[in-house]
């Protein structure tokens, strides 16, 4: 059975958004949410962490309600998904969620120091019941298919046309010790080439070979990798940070291919409008 749990005490964290470049903090406080959700506090304004609440999808996961905003929040909602924390509240002082060492690492081990609260009380769950699959035009989709066993089993792949990340893929069943292990301490990454644009672009303006895993044609510039093949382990950590604005444990066998924060969100806004899946 999946219970609902949130914190035994207070967690807070503070440092530099990867894209902003301007300092924040964030609190997250143990709550007993309606249904057991996930929300932020910003400027007065409380914004559930939801898919109908996605505002912006520029290399991060922008929510918003009004005209309040929280940025870059994937990495620290794939933290509390992946440990199993379905009721928060979290008071955020600033634009963006620190990014901290680019992975969620930092975020796991501050929740996992103040333990948690098993409520007793089921958590939300959606269990896929009938195939379904959305692309888009440059052949990047994810696919959903029932299972027999009550688990999400991930396989993730990732292409592209450079020289030294041709192709990497994965396949990990989701349990708190597989993401703690496994996909927690994968971290963010970018091409070299790209630095420039992202920096014109208004983003990236809090990178640096700390937080970033930066790849030149000839492999990564700095510093050895936490493991081969991170860049595809850090893929899955945004997808399952993305995947926690259903607001519901997923149950099914999911397949990504050319993944990004667009797709994981114009997925789930299509999946949940299907009949290919029900509430246990």
């Amino acid at each position: 059975m999946f219970t609902r749990k949130t914190l035994k005490r207070e967690v807070e964290i503070e440092g530099f958004g990867i894209h902003t470049g301007k300092f924040s903090k964030v609190k997250i406080n143990s709550a007993l949410n309606d249904g057991g959700k996930i929300v932020f506090l910003t400027k007065g304004e409380r914004i559930e962490a939801s898919y109908r609440n996605v505002v912006d999808l520029k290399r991060a996961t922008t929510i918003g309600v009004n005209d309040k905003k929280i940025k870059t929040v994937e990495h620290m909602l794939s933290a509390l998904y992946g440990l199993g924390v379905t009721d928060a509240v979290i008071e955020v002082v600033g634009e963006e969620i620190p990014v901290l060492d680019g992975s969620s690492k930092e975020f796991v081990e501050e929740v996992m120091k103040a333990g948690f609260e098993d409520f007793g009380k089921e958590a939300k769950v959606v269990k896929v019941v009938k195939p379904f699959r959305y692309e888009n035009s440059d052949g990047a989709f994810i696919e959903v298919r029932p299972i027999d066993t009550e688990e999400l089993v991930l396989k993730c792949s990732i292409s592209y046309d450079y020289p030294s990340l041709r192709w990497q893929d994965l396949e990990i069943v989701f349990g708190r010790d597989t993401y703690i292990n496994e996909i927690a301490p994968a971290r963010t990454f970018c091409f070299y080439e790209e630095i420039a644009h992202l920096l014109r672009s208004g983003l990236g303006r809090g990178g640096n070979y700390r937080n970033v895993v930066v790849i030149g044609p000839k492999g990564i510039i700095n510093g050895p990798p936490r493991f081969p093949d991170e860049p595809v382990r850090h893929k899955i950590l945004d997808l399952i940070g993305d995947l926690s604005l259903l607001g519901a444990f997923l149950i099914g066998e999911l397949l990504a291919h050319k993944n990004n924060h667009r797709l994981h969100v114009e997925f789930i806004k299509s999946f949940m409008e299907s009949d290919c899946y029900k509430y246990l």
